[in-house]
């Protein structure tokens, strides 16, 4: 379970900046409730009907996990964009805001009136940053892009696959890596706003910030033009069982090597010139894991973690996600984070990864429903709802 979170939210390192988010699904999203987190209030802005990712189950009282997972914190408003009133509440709201955030596709938001060069000549301090799938130009400008896309043009399928057939990274990385990128680039961009007190646009996609976190290993032979010696594709990732389930480490240095051998009493390993040195070992890592498994088979899991705690091996568990919620250290860290909504009960979230010393960030509050904030928005501008 998680810790539960006191109700008085500090000012985090992002409070007093508004934003502006007109995005769906995961990506831009994410990238807003990543600044809310931290502090910002975010207006979302969203079509006729709400964000798709409303309608992506499990749902409890009609708000689904995944959208709370990615709009925690946040204002709704719901607006028609491609009517003249809708577009106009936009304008008067990015005029009052530091940063926009969006992800249609290139050229909807300039058909829309609602482009960067539209929004610079109300707001010309506005940081407005767009997420897109291939970039706002080139070949592949006009195709639509999704995770499962970009992992299938990125290469990272069949690196995943070790070979055999290709396998995708489940779990919506594309996106994330792409909203991780988006936070930090206009986090970067609020720097240079403050330094000069101009804004700018910004473009992330999500071919480049996936291929920039996920490929910086796969390139190792690409690096140079005249590589001596390529170094061999070894797959060193390989799980062993115990009495009682199973377990993942990292084996590459001699001393690494030489603690999980402890781990499961076979320094004699040590000795074997298939083991003996960095490059030797990592050409026959998976016969090292496999004389480590004649061993590890009769060990509880339990038993095998004591003595890596002892031996200071590079050795886990592999855990159910379940598991991992309740291990003692994502415990102690507050990873998952508790609170109690007057009307949906208690909900349990991922909290913020990062932890401020002077201003503080705290996971207290659930995703708006649709349009719940749209009276309070407009009667801040002076308009009726």
């Amino acid at each position: 379970m998680g810790v539960p979170v006191s109700r008085t939210r500090p000012a985090g390192p992002c409070s007093g900046l508004r934003v502006l988010e007109i995005a769906t699904m995961v990506a831009g999203p994410l990238a807003g409730q990543m600044l809310a987190d931290l502090g910002a209030e975010v207006i979302k802005i969203e079509p006729v009907g709400g964000d798709p990712l409303r309608r992506v189950g499990p749902a409890h009282k009609g708000m689904t996990a995944m959208f709370l997972a990615n709009n925690r914190h946040k204002k709704s408003i719901e607006l028609d964009l491609k009517s003249p009133q809708g577009q106009d509440v936009a304008r008067r709201l990015a005029a009052t805001a530091d940063v926009l955030v969006e992800n249609s596709r290139p050229g909807v938001m300039a058909r829309l009136n609602l482009c960067y060069e539209d929004l610079k000549a109300v707001n010309p301090r506005l940081v407005y940053a767009s997420i897109s799938g291939f970039g706002q130009s080139g070949p592949y400008v006009s195709r639509p892009a999704f995770d499962q896309v970009i992992q299938a043009i990125s290469g990272i399928m069949a690196l995943q696959g070790g070979g055999g057939e290709p396998q995708p990274v489940r779990g919506f990385f594309v996106d994330k890596y792409a909203a991780a990128a988006t936070a930090s680039a206009i986090t970067a961009a609020l720097l240079h706003r403050e330094r000069t007190g101009e804004g700018q646009y910004v473009s992330v996609s999500l071919l480049d910030s996936f291929a920039s976190l996920a490929l910086v290993d796969a390139i190792r032979n690409e690096t140079f033009e005249d590589l001596e010696e390529p170094f061999p594709a070894v797959d060193i990732n390989r799980p062993i069982r115990t009495a009682d389930g199973m377990l993942l480490g990292h084996v590459q240095t001699n001393d690494q090597a030489a603690r999980v051998c402890r781990v499961f009493g076979r320094e004699d390993l040590l000795e074997d010139p298939r083991f003996g040195t960095d490059r030797a070992r990592t050409q026959n890592i998976r016969d090292l894991w496999g004389e480590l498994e004649k061993t590890s088979r009769s060990m509880s899991t339990e038993v095998v973690m004591e003595k890596v705690t002892q031996a200071g091996a590079p050795l886990a568990a592999v855990n159910t996600v379940s598991d991992f919620l309740t291990d003692p250290q994502a415990v102690h860290n507050q990873t998952l984070v508790e609170f109690t909504d007057e009307e949906f009960g208690p909900i349990r979230v991922m909290n913020y990864p990062a932890r401020f010393e002077k201003s503080p960030t705290r996971v207290e509050a659930r995703s708006p429903k649709l349009g719940e904030h749209t009276e309070e928005i407009l009667r801040e501008l002076g308009l009726n709802s």
